[in-house]
């Protein structure tokens, strides 16, 4: 080839890019967009969670009932209480009084005072009013001794006892080595030196006591060598930390709760000790502890043993999506973040009357044990219907609320207002206009409130600017109210004038001359270049669609009929025996065959809203069960599935004797070939393998919805649920990420 020759292809090349890029310079590209594309619109909606707190406690002088958090409200108390006593008190015998009583080695090494207890009585300690001078060497004892009725003395029977501690003048406590509990009667409380000596121990204890005037007729004692009585009505001083050592009835000593600025008496319950007390009233905390003030006409604290059932209620919202679709109802999913709380926990949802079709699946199926009433317009997640952890959706369909448009024009030009007007639903709510360009991007968006005063139509315009892209715009205006909503759509031609220069002229002759030879290569290549893409776009969408239309899977040995393995995929149990058997008899009466030949065929039958496909190789048949039609690929996998299973199988399965556990990793054929890891949930297992960028955005947006849902789990669903549409590039990625195991299937 000659270098002239060689030149044609570069001068073409030159001369086409220049004609492109000159007429670049005034046309413009525009996409087209198409009516009925559906609008995913987040919202909320408010539930009522219910449950018990029930607990018991011993030995407590106050009520404290913890909640699970400030929002939670009581609806219902019951307080049972028993074994009720006074608490621990300090009781004032004798306080006045500035004669001085000593104790040392030279002189008296003991005083005491008469104790006069009327009834069953603790003694934890008591306080003694006085002074020690010098150092201290041997030991000196407060004691509680018996009382002798004939010396009116200290009987010398120690019934308490603590090693003296005492300082400066003043009040000084002395605790008993062990609580000391006396019944009515009386008793001494005694200082007892009898082991000091002279000279080895030279202090002097001091102790006060009221020489005149005293309100207690108390015996007093003196020790030297042996007890006798003293003096009588000038008693020492002293006080006794004690409690009363009875049951009291709640009525007896005038037992309240108090909370809220009321008063509630407890009220006697039917044995001694004990009270009881029921509130019926709403009651808002709006705390996480509900604290109880417990009042007695004793002015000391009781001690008592409680047990309390208290029954309260909260509200929370859950998360959902309604999906709007001219011309469609609107579909509505809720996705409720659902944990047990105590006791007897349900929650309830009361919702909207519009809606109809309602189920509601927990992990992916159907979920038992939740009613839901048609009647009274709710759904109740009883206590037995809640597992820990557990996805909870509810699904529903609304009617798509009628909105009028009125579009007295369709056309418009650059700097022009695009105007229209929309007749809402007299019903308050919103109305939201969005405007998508030519291009596919959103070009303009408002929203405006709808009143009860609302009652004309609302303008809704937007000024274009003066080089828009031209082409096809769409206008969507929704309506919402939080429960029920509608959707309608215009679409909108913009035109730019369009003005050609007469250089543009030439250079378009003499372009389509050449772009002519150039054009019917490229259009051929372009053609099959979108062939190949649009195949290979279909084909990711039908290795999703057909795996999430898959209900059951069961392989079948001919020779005797059995199942040698069966995968239930969806929707319920079912006789596949029976279905076999009765495609067996009426095979022959002209179902479709498809794929027919001397080692398989493939028989396809619907059964009301069923379609039964069963796929008959050498010595097995692979009976499916789906909700459509499957595409040609799926078929095509079945046979390819067959193959291996005959490769890998077959002679187990010649020879089959009945036992059916050497095939139970058929499973992972049926994974590699039908994809069905993709209906269960995944776990996100992290691999040393590189991984891209969009592989990368797959994983975050798995782990942002496990924690969210709090799970270590998460459903196909959920990642490519949040765009709109099917994005076959999000699709492609997640099959990429459970081919490297980073997405592995937990069942």
């Amino acid at each position: 080839m000659t270098k002239k020759y060689q030149l044609y292809p570069i001068i073409s090349i030159f001369l086409i890019s220049f004609f492109i890029v000159s007429l670049f310079q005034f046309v413009g590209f525009s996409h087209a967009q198409y009516n009925g594309e559906p609008i995913n619109i987040s919202t909320k909606f408010r539930m009522t969670e219910y449950t018990e707190n029930i607990d018991n406690s011993t030995r407590v002088s106050s009520i404290n009932i913890p909640l699970p958090s400030e929002g939670w409200n009581i609806t219902n108390i019951e307080l049972n209480i028993s074994d009720i006593k006074l608490g621990k008190e300090v009781k004032t015998i004798e306080d006045k009084g500035q004669t001085i009583s000593t104790i040392d080695s030279k002189g008296k090494l003991g005083y005491g005072v008469e104790l006069n207890i009327t009834e069953p009585t603790i003694i934890f300690g008591v306080y003694i009013y006085g002074y020690i001078i010098g150092t201290p060497v041997l030991p000196v004892y407060v004691q509680i001794q018996g009382y002798n009725v004939g010396t009116d003395a200290p009987d010398e029977n120690i019934l308490g006892n603590a090693l003296i501690n005492i300082s400066s003048p003043g009040w000084h406590l002395q605790m008993f080595e062990e609580e000391v509990s006396l019944s009515s009667n009386k008793y001494y409380l005694v200082i007892n030196g009898s082991e000091l000596t002279f000279p080895e121990d030279k202090a002097t204890y001091n102790w006060f006591y009221n020489s005149s005037g005293s309100l207690n007729n108390l015996n007093t004692a003196i020790y030297d060598g042996d007890w006798k009585q003293d003096d009588f009505g000038n008693p020492f001083l002293h006080k006794l930390v004690q409690r009363v050592n009875r049951s009291f009835n709640a009525e007896e000593v005038n037992m309240t709760v108090e909370f809220n600025g009321s008063s509630y008496p407890i009220l006697d319950g039917s044995t001694e000790g004990t009270g009881n007390l029921t509130i019926n009233e709403l009651i808002a905390p709006n705390n996480t502890i509900f604290s109880i003030v417990i009042n007695n006409n004793r002015s000391i604290d009781l001690l008592f043993n409680l047990s309390y059932n208290c029954k309260i209620i909260n509200t929370f919202f859950s998360d959902g999506q309604v999906q709007l679709r001219e011309g469609s109802a609107n579909g509505w999913i809720l996705t409720p973040d659902i944990n047990r709380v105590y006791y007897n926990y349900s929650v309830k949802f009361n919702y909207p009357t519009s809606w109809y079709n309602l189920t509601v699946q927990r992990n992916g199926l159907d979920a038992p044990n939740v009613t839901i009433s048609p009647t009274d317009k709710y759904i109740l997640f009883t206590n037995a219907s809640i597992i820990d952890g557990a996805s909870w959706e509810i699904f529903a369909n609304s009617p798509n609320v009628v909105l009028s448009l009125n579009t007295p024009k369709l056309k418009f030009g650059p700097d022009q207002d695009l105007e229209f007007s929309v007749l809402p639903p007299i019903n308050p709510g919103n109305l939201t206009y969005i405007l998508m360009n030519s291009l596919g991007f959103e070009e303009y968006k408002e929203t405006i409130e709808i009143t009860e005063t609302t009652t004309s139509e609302i303008v809704l315009s937007y000024t274009l600017s003066s080089n828009p892209n031209e082409g096809t715009y769409w206008a969507y205006i929704y309506w919402l109210d939080g429960e029920n909503a509608g959707v309608i759509s215009q679409d909108f031609k913009i035109n730019i004038p369009f003005v050609l220069d007469p250089i543009y002229i030439v250079l378009i002759v003499v372009g389509s001359i050449i772009l002519a030879g150039a054009s019917f290569t490229s259009y051929k290549l372009i053609k099959r270049s979108k062939r190949i893409h649009q195949e290979y776009r279909q084909k990711i969408y039908n290795k999703y669609m057909d795996v999430l239309n898959l209900d059951y899977f069961i392989i079948i040995e001919k020779r005797t009929g059995l199942n040698i393995y069966e995968k239930i995929l969806a929707g319920k149990d079912m006789d596949a025996s029976l279905i076999t058997g009765f495609l067996e008899a009426i095979r022959s009466f002209g179902i479709e065959l498809t794929g027919a030949n001397e080692q398989s065929q493939t028989i396809k039958l619907e059964y009301q809203q069923s379609k039964i496909i069963m796929s008959e190789f050498k010595d097995f048949r692979i009976l499916l069960i789906m909700k459509d039609n499957p595409s040609q690929d799926f078929l095509d996998s079945i046979k390819s599935l067959s193959y291996d299973i005959d490769n890998t199988y077959g002679e187990d399965i010649a020879h089959f004797t009945g036992n059916i556990d050497k095939f139970a990793n058929i499973k992972e054929l049926l994974d590699q070939h039908l994809e069905t890891s993709l209906i269960y949930p995944l776990e996100l297992k992290p691999q040393d393998v590189k991984i891209t960028s969009d592989e990368k955005v797959i994983i975050n947006r798995a782990e942002e919805v496990m924690k969210m849902r709090k799970t270590d789990y998460f459903f196909l669903s959920y990642l490519l649920y949040a765009k709109k549409g099917f994005q076959v590039k999000d699709a492609e990625t997640v099959l990429n990420l459970i081919s490297k195991k980073i997405f592995q299937p937990k069942i």
